[in-house]
């Protein structure tokens, strides 16, 4: 069969390159009666609408196109000046040549009894700094989802985690017909939108919501936005399944959709006891599912979101529901409000195996930890758009979180000298519960000017938040020693309140000078009140009734920040630049309640930025950015107590800590080539942080640590990358290879001593794609090294590899079969003895489609057939190396059916 497909593929590859079609014709210009130079050619494929052949007239308006393969053709001839004019040539190996002669080009005034307008886009391209992927123009598999889409754009990746990467660059928010409506903290996805559901997925940079949060205002975020076609937009669609192996196993979803005009209703349910704990790409764009990607917020430095459909560590069990709602109610107005819950528990077993490198010695630590955790959140979204004229627009949104989370471990870890002899031993039991809520709020107010590209913002927003938590700490600990052993035990009930709240109030004003100057002038005050009450009481007689007062203490961080800022814009077509600066004033006042002691810091920042963006064509770009920015330290860094719900790793904050100050250079290039489709990026990353807060660790005799955040100079980092994809055979193999590769210095204090940390990362990766009618496929291969290096002691230097192959295969057959596999082979070497593993990850499907509109699905799934998945990982810190391995689902079998429906009356897959 292979061997077959692999004659076919071959056969009809040599035959369409073994002839070739002559393309030419002379462009006339009717109001000058003469020849028209400069007017574009262009041959687009009927079958899918790419692009073939391109080509201008020369100054006496002949044009010629390269050789053609034997098909059949859309050729447009197009000039700003006169209206596009079209031929369709029908390729035959008995007519090779295509000569139109003189073509005159109306104008564009001419009234026409009939006309028919083609539209053609570039599969890829740039609109202003918009760059935008034209989803017909990549051919995908019937029922494709919008995560297959996503595979298939040059220069986009979705990995395993789901997090998405354009250009080797993070996406931070992902947008659908520039609507946010995934702003929240769950993990819900599915694979069931229809990739022709899209109609270009648009990816671009903008000024980060999180102004409150950023130190210059400046800092951007990658934004993916889906653009929707109309016909996905009507009606209602939706789908129920349900898989179980009738024992262990099982999965169930049920989502609908329904669209009226302006009016938007989505539901939805899931319930699983597998890896497949979350929905898919696919539906959360579909069903317009919010609160469903994770949020990183640090407390000066923006924020990050992504969305996350990886393999739950340890064995899951998962339950999440919702409903969604928007609606336009009139030309100005626009509503919506979204729910949802989110209960998740998951046990796991995890081993660890450390080095710890000292100046003088080494030890080695084995560790067992077993956990059950459960989670439970309920969240609300509300968001307004006023437009309260026709040059100043409102919006308010608010979102509140309500939380609740329980778990247990029992820790256990024995402690090794490096003559490999048992020093001590570890066991320690942790239950905790605790509750919470989140609340956010903003305002905007946008007003516009009749001189064009004047700009006024006001912006307030809010945050409040609350998390409070209980829980008991066993500990035994047992030290052997040469003559004689001992034993000391911790039994304490724990308590944590944690109160915040942030309220951050700006203005900014944009001017034009000229039509290609501008300049923009902010002022921005921000205000933060943290509080955290810990308490530990010890077990006396039976009872938790003697306070500890080394572990307890009342803290309270308060800041406030004054900031001003001026940036001058330089634009024209091909260039954009820009140049400023923030100044800004921080004053901290750290109050030690329980100790009553009180710490005030005064700062001012310098805080200047610039970029550049430089446009060679519609479809080439660089980028060049410069930045600083400056992060406070956070309360939990800031609290002067120990924390001991770990004995072997006591933390301790540090009142007394400095700001952060970096500087950031990162270049990015791209280039397609619109013909030939081959896509190409590149970039360069550098960061140097003054004021880094690190760690200084103790070590006694026995291997217990004592960690005390601290300020460090001199920390950097760099990274490169550089990909490229090119098509061959008319497209139907795509050859992706790329490269990246990091180098990074950090600094941190070992017993009073400093240690350097030098980390070399690097992957190399190749990826073959082949794509016809029935059959897709793909391999790739990967090699990816890591080594670091600690200046304290010399053996910590450890290099350590991982190489891995994969391959996908989806064969579609007659009568609506449909075959699916897809093998990860992982290498894992130079590791701790018993984490050398490598392991193979193979899953294959075999369903078939039913009815007219093919929208009922029966499929036998199988996952990890071979039965070896195991997840093993390694973290490298300061002068530490851990080896990870944690239990995971491993094979398992389905019987999976899935009902979809929807108003139109058309196969499912042909209308959403």
């Amino acid at each position: 069969m292979k061997r077959y497909l692999l004659y076919l593929f071959l056969l009809s590859s040599i035959s369409s390159f073994s002839q070739k079609l002559s393309v030419s014709g002379n462009i006339q210009d009717t109001s000058a009666k003469g020849p028209l130079p400069n007017a574009i050619v262009m041959a687009i494929k009927l079958m899918d609408s790419t692009l073939v052949g391109f080509a201008r007239s020369d100054e006496n308006g002949f044009f010629k196109l390269k050789p053609l393969p034997i098909d059949t053709y859309q050729v447009v001839i197009s000039h700003p000046k006169f209206a596009d004019q079209g031929y369709f040539i029908f390729g035959d190996s008995k007519n090779l040549q295509y000569d139109f002669g003189k073509i005159i080009l109306q104008p564009k005034n001419v009234s026409l009894d009939e006309v028919t307008i083609f539209a053609f886009k570039d599969p890829v391209y740039y609109k202003g700094d918009t760059l935008i992927y034209t989803a017909d123009s990549f051919k995908t598999k019937a029922n494709a989802t919008v995560e297959d889409l996503l595979k298939k754009l040059p220069g986009l990746k979705v990995d395993a985690d789901g997090k998405i990467t354009s250009q080797g660059k993070a996406v931070d928010k992902v947008l659908v017909d520039g609507d946010e409506f995934f702003g929240g903290d769950a993990t819900v996805a599915t694979k069931n939108l229809a990739a022709s559901s899209i109609e270009s997925v648009q990816v671009y940079e903008k000024k980060s919501d999180d102004v409150a949060n950023s130190s210059t205002g400046e800092e951007t975020q990658k934004i993916l936005n889906l653009k929707l076609k109309d016909e996905a937009k009507k009606g209602y669609f939706g789908k129920i399944s349900g898989a179980s192996d009738f024992q262990k196993f099982h999965e169930g979803e049920v989502l609908a959709n329904y669209f009226k005009k302006k009016l938007k209703i989505s539901v939805f349910g899931l319930g699983s006891s597998t890896p497949n704990a979350s929905f898919g790409w696919g539906d959360v764009y579909k069903y317009g599912l919010n609160n469903e990607f994770n949020r990183e917020e640090n407390e000066d430095g923006g924020m990050s979101m992504y969305y996350s459909t990886n393999q739950p560590q340890g064995i899951p069990l998962t339950f999440k529901s919702g409903f969604y709602y928007t609606d336009k109610l009139s030309n100005n107005t626009k509503l919506n409000i979204n729910y949802s819950f989110n209960s998740s528990e998951v046990v796991s077993k995890t081993t660890k195996n450390s080095q710890y490198f000292l100046t003088d010695t080494s030890y080695t630590s084995a560790n067992t930890i077993e956990s059950k955790q459960k989670n439970e959140a309920h969240a609300i979204n509300i968001g307004l758009e006023q437009k309260i004229d026709s040059l100043t627009d409102f919006t308010f949104t608010s979102k509140v979180k309500l939380l609740n989370n329980s778990s247990s471990s029992y820790d256990e870890t024995d402690f090794l000298s490096a003559n490999n002899i048992k020093t001590r031993n570890t066991a320690i039991n942790n239950t905790n519960s605790g509750y919470g809520y989140d609340v956010t709020n903003n305002l905007k107010l946008l007003k516009r000017f009749k001189k064009k590209d004047r700009l006024l913002t006001l912006n307030y927003n809010n945050t409040f938040s609350k998390n409070n938590s209980n829980g008991i700490l066993k500990t035994d600990n047992y030290f052997y020693a040469d003559t004689a052993s001992s034993f000391n035990t911790v039994n304490q009930k724990k308590s944590s309140e944690n109160d915040n709240q942030s309220h951050f109030g700006g203005v900014s004003f944009i001017e034009p000078l000229t039509k290609k100057i501008k300049i923009e002038a902010s002022y921005d005050f921000m205000y933060y009140n943290s509080k955290q009450d810990k308490k530990a009481l010890n077990n006396i007689g039976g009872e938790y009734n003697q306070l500890d007062s080394a572990l307890t203490n009342n803290f309270v961080n308060v800041k406030q920040i004054n900031r001003a800022g001026l940036k001058f814009i330089y634009e024209v077509k091909k260039l954009r630049f820009t140049i400023g600066t923030k100044a800004r004033n921080v004053f901290v006042n750290n109050n030690n309640v329980f100790r009553n002691q009180r710490i005030t810091q005064n700062f001012n920042n310098i805080l200047p930025f610039s970029t550049i963006r430089y446009k060679f064509s519609e479809n080439k770009s660089l980028d060049i950015r410069y930045t600083t920015s400056s992060q406070n330290p956070t309360i939990s860094q800031l609290q002067p107590v120990f924390d001991n719900s770990n004995p072997n790793f006591i933390n301790i904050g540090n009142p007394n800590l400095l700001p952060t100050f970096s500087h950031g250079i990162n270049l990015n290039f791209n280039s397609w080539k619109s013909v030939s489709g081959k896509y190409t990026w590149a970039g360069l990353t550098y960061n140097y942080t003054n004021n880094d807060i690190a760690t200084a660790t103790s070590y006694d005799s026995i291997g217990r640590t004592v960690s005390q955040a601290i300020n460090v100079n001199g920390n950097y980092n760099i990274n490169g990358y550089i990909g490229t994809s090119m098509p061959f055979f008319s497209k139907k193999l795509e050859v992706g290879p790329n490269l990246w590769a990091s180098y990074s210095e950090n600094k941190s204090i070992i017993n009073s001593k400093e240690n350097k940390t030098q980390d070399i990362r690097s992957n190399l990766n190749l990826e073959f794609r082949l794509n016809l009618e029935k059959v897709e496929a793909a391999l790739s291969g990967y090699y990816s090294y890591n080594s670091a290096y600690s200046s304290l002691n010399v053996t910590s230097s450890t290099p350590y590899s991982t190489q891995g192959i994969s391959g996908r295969l989806s064969i579609k057959f007659p009568k609506n079969f449909l075959l699916e596999s897809n093998a990860d082979y992982t290498i894992n070497s130079k590791r701790s003895n018993g984490y050398n593993i490598n392991y193979l990850v193979w899953n294959a499907s075999f369903s078939k489609t039913f009815f007219k509109k093919e929208n009922f699905i029966l499929g036998f799934y199988a996952y990890d057939m071979l039965n070896q998945n195991i997840s093993v990982d390694r973290d490298v810190s300061s002068n530490v190396i851990t080896d990870i391995k944690t239990n995971i689902i491993s094979r398992y079998f389905l019987l999976k059916a899935t009902f979809k429906f929807n108003s139109n009356k058309t196969k499912e897959e042909n209308e959403f």
